[in-house]
């Protein structure tokens, strides 16, 4: 337990943040904000860690901000830089410290995905999801606008026209739509979500971890760079990779005609 919201479980590999407040849906307390973050930095810590896995217990990922407790603050609290502090601090905790994290990052999501909760999940490399999961840009219907990284997430996953539609009307939509619109990956049925899901991380932490990290970060910053930019991130990135023990492994593997088993970091 990292908080008293917060599990954290690294085994073979897997770094696992379970958002454990289910009599709440997982909603984001301070205790959550601060909780994944600190959890974060526990698996930087870590050379075990190969890739790190974001889910919710009970019957919801995360259903967004806590609206029970924005309605027990002082008026004064809601309002001006002091709020705006404290949103920025929150989300850049959470939607920052994972979207930057070194370690490949896949959300899990079961039940409900609203609001900023849908911020934390698209913070994530990859988002998979049962087809039970919904999701809902909800903010419009609490009367706030969108916030933990939502704007930019949705926006670059399905594009401002699309992100604009959720957005104003704060619909719930299903895994399966979500995945058609580009703003997951996977949506498996209910009953094949732990296998499958388990299969995908698994392929994912057997990889060439400081690799795969180059790659996801060139990968994310590919959009404000021109070609000759990229190409030289590229190169560098690369030069990087080549001195890694996983490169070598690779290289024998393939000489070999066998599966590599990489090291990680």
């Amino acid at each position: 337990m990292v908080t008293e919201d917060i599990d954290l479980d690294v085994t073979d590999g897997v770094a696992t943040i379970t958002l454990d407040r289910p009599e709440k849906m997982n909603a984001l307390s301070p205790a959550i904000n601060r909780g994944i973050g600190e959890a974060l930095e526990r698996i930087d810590e870590r050379d075990d860690a190969r890739c790190v896995v974001v889910q919710g217990r009970g019957d919801a990922f995360c259903a967004g901000g806590d609206i029970a407790g924005m309605a027990d603050r002082d008026d004064e609290a809601t309002r001006g830089h002091e709020r705006a502090a404290e949103i920025t601090e929150a989300a850049s905790a959470v939607a920052l410290g994972l979207h930057e994290c070194d370690l490949p990052t896949v959300a899990r999501v079961d039940g409900y995905c609203f609001g900023a909760g849908l911020g934390v999940a698209l913070a994530n490399d990859v988002v998979l999801a049962s087809d039970d999961a919904m999701f809902s840009l909800a903010f419009r219907n609490v009367g706030l606008t969108l916030d933990y990284g939502t704007s930019y997430f949705v926006t670059k996953a399905v594009g401002p026209a699309t992100a604009k539609e959720i957005a104003l009307t704060g619909e719930r939509f299903s895994a399966e739509r979500a995945a058609e619109m580009g703003l997951i990956n996977h949506a498996y049925p209910a009953e094949e979500f732990d296998e499958r899901a388990e299969e995908f991380v698994r392929r994912v932490a057997d990889g060439p971890t400081v690799a795969l990290g180059y790659t996801l970060r060139n990968i994310d910053r590919a959009d404000g760079r021109t070609l000759e930019e990229a190409i030289e991130a590229e190169a560098e990135a690369q030069v990087l990779a080549a001195g890694t023990r996983d490169h070598e492994e690779g290289i024998a593997a393939f000489l070999e005609s066998r599966e590599p088993e990489f090291e990680g970091r």
